[in-house]
């Protein structure tokens, strides 16, 4: 079981880095988690390697719904069905983000929304089950990097909550060296697969055991 939640974790990094290499932007510029949406490298009439990207994203969130459909079996009481549902809604809408990349808006917004909003849900539950009883097999130190994705992501969510561009659809051309929305984006996305790969460790580190 670890294994998946660790195999789906490396589809989706690896995509994302294989894609940002030979990424250039409408200005000309390379890709920066500083200042690009994540999305961006997706965006099939500019990003070179967008096929690879999205279908990176799309496995690995078939592989992340799945992961978490399991991690949920071991939980008890009201937290098991609210893991599996929060989980199988992250896992599905991370897939569509990569089956309906950043040219086609609507779809992709609403996924890429919907996204970021179950992601944390997820990490929370887990957390308060951990923290609310005696947990065997699992060690408490998984509540600081479940803590830090609810944070990260509930901030990012804060902020991007008030970004209102004239026309989201338009072309991005200028962009300052860091810029906060897309910046916390990244910062939203690797504390939850952060999680996600300690969980998969303890995992892994059972069935060894």
């Amino acid at each position: 079981m670890g294994i998946l939640g660790l195999g789906a974790t490396a589809v989706i990094l690896l995509g994302a880095i294989a894609t940002a290499i030979p990424y250039g932007g409408y200005a000309g510029e390379g890709y920066s988690p500083l200042n690009h949406f994540i999305s961006e490298l997706g965006e099939r009439p500019q990003s070179q390697l967008a096929v690879v990207f999205n279908a990176g994203v799309a496995i690995g969130g078939i592989g992340l719904g799945l992961f978490l459909a399991i991690v949920s079996r071991h939980l008890t009481g009201r937290y098991r069905p609210a893991l599996l549902l929060a989980g199988i809604v992250a896992g599905t809408s991370g897939t569509l983000v990569g089956l309906f990349p950043m040219d086609t808006h609507a779809a992709h917004r609403l996924a890429s929304d919907v996204f970021f909003l179950s992601g944390w849900i997820v990490a929370a539950v887990f957390s308060l089950w951990l923290a609310t009883g005696r947990r065997p097999g699992f060690p408490r130190v998984l509540l600081a990097p479940g803590i830090l994705c609810v944070a990260v992501s509930l901030i990012f969510i804060g902020v991007y909550s008030t970004y209102h561009p004239i026309d989201p659809n338009a072309n991005i051309l200028e962009r300052s060296a860091i810029w906060t929305v897309p910046l916390l984006e990244w910062a939203s996305l690797l504390s939850l697969l952060l999680w996600l790969v300690c969980l998969s460790l303890v995992l892994a580190r059972q069935k060894a055991d």
